[in-house]
């Protein structure tokens, strides 16, 4: 009797144990967190059974006036195409003018909103595009806001998002596996696939705040700048900005061995979503293969705007124009006139 009981009670305790357990999908390491960047909701590929194989790279540079707002962005994006075959790109983007980079072995076309690629790639083509953006439409997309004011300058990382988490006790093995291979996955540029935990409590709701680091090196007022940042930097000095910056999407995990359930629960969520937004950044202007590679870098460079040429006054009311000549020189001839027939009749 004894050991009946002690099997039912076995039983119910595991079932009530696997009850308790449950899956819970980790965030996608790939997803976007907003709605832009990509600044034109990305790029899409029209083909006929052919998927084209691209790498995007893309250098985005932003000039700004001595306050450090933008006011002039320019887009310069290098698709290395691959796979014998037609391809329809549309690259999308709120242009306001586009041309053909240097080495493009096509011309694009444009669109009010997006970058337009046709043709027929025989093996490998490069196409190049150098976009004029609209400045208003993409400012706040951008990663980094300049700021001059008192003296000196203050670089403000501009990535930060909030993003739903949820928080509970998890198996550990599972949440090891699956940081090891983002990391592999991160560290080798590869794209990195979701994962998922297993719980052994309710899963709680709650917000996480998602910032990706920016590595930034060049000048600012000729003193150098080569930092990675998180919030922001204050640079005790003022004068021309000549920035280069870079989404980091390095992982950096600290020591598995040392976090308990919970705590990998949370280290995975935070790493996930994290990677997710660098990924927005890395595809600001998107890429046609939504597997393929890309990456992209901003420049800030302090420049003077364009001042509108003033137009030519009009002529004054008290000068002569060009009907007050009109008069007189018909007055003149009627006079000459008047005058030849009084001497003829003398």
């Amino acid at each position: 009797m004894k050991l009946v009981l002690l099997i039912a009670t076995a039983l119910a305790t595991a079932g009530n144990a696997q009850a308790a357990q449950r899956f819970l999908a980790l965030p996608s390491p790939t997803a976007p967190l907003t709605a832009s960047p990509p600044v034109g909701r990305g790029a899409t590929a029209l083909s006929e059974r052919v998927h084209h194989r691209v790498t995007a790279t893309t250098r985005v540079e932003t000039l700004i006036d001595a306050t450090g707002r933008p006011f002039a962005v320019f887009a310069t994006q290098r698709l290395d195409v691959r796979v014998k075959g037609d391809y329809f790109f549309t690259v999308g983007a709120p242009l306001v003018d586009v041309e053909a980079a240097p080495g493009s072995e096509s011309t694009p076309g444009l669109r009010s909103t997006g970058i337009l690629w046709t043709g027929f790639n025989p093996a490998r083509r490069t196409l190049a595009a150098r976009a004029t953006l609209d400045p208003r439409a993409v400012a706040t997309s951008l990663p980094l806001r300049v700021q001059v004011a008192d003296g000196k300058t203050t670089l403000v990382n501009a990535t930060g998002t909030d993003a739903a988490a949820y928080s509970a006790d998890a198996v550990r093995a599972p949440l090891v596996a699956y940081l090891d291979r983002l990391r592999s996955d991160l560290a080798a540029g590869r794209l990195p696939l979701a994962g998922s935990a297993t719980t052994t409590g309710t899963p709680h709701p709650t917000r996480v705040h998602v910032t990706v680091p920016l590595l930034l090196r060049g000048t600012i007022g000729g003193r150098g700048v080569d930092a990675t940042v998180r919030d922001r930097l204050v640079v005790p000095t003022t004068g021309k900005v000549e920035l280069t910056v870079e989404p980091d999407t390095r992982p950096h995990f600290p020591a598995l061995a040392r976090l308990s359930g919970r705590a990998l629960l949370q280290l995975a969520t935070a790493v996930s979503l994290q990677a997710g937004r660098a990924r927005q950044y890395e595809t600001f202007l998107g890429n046609p293969d939504p597997v393929g590679k890309s990456k992209t870098t901003f420049v800030y460079r302090t420049a003077a705007r364009r001042v509108p040429p003033v137009a030519a006054a009009p002529a004054s009311e008290s000068g002569r124009g060009w009907t007050t000549t009109v008069a007189w020189v018909a007055a003149l001839a009627v006079g000459g006139a008047l005058a030849l027939v009084a001497w003829t009749r003398a």
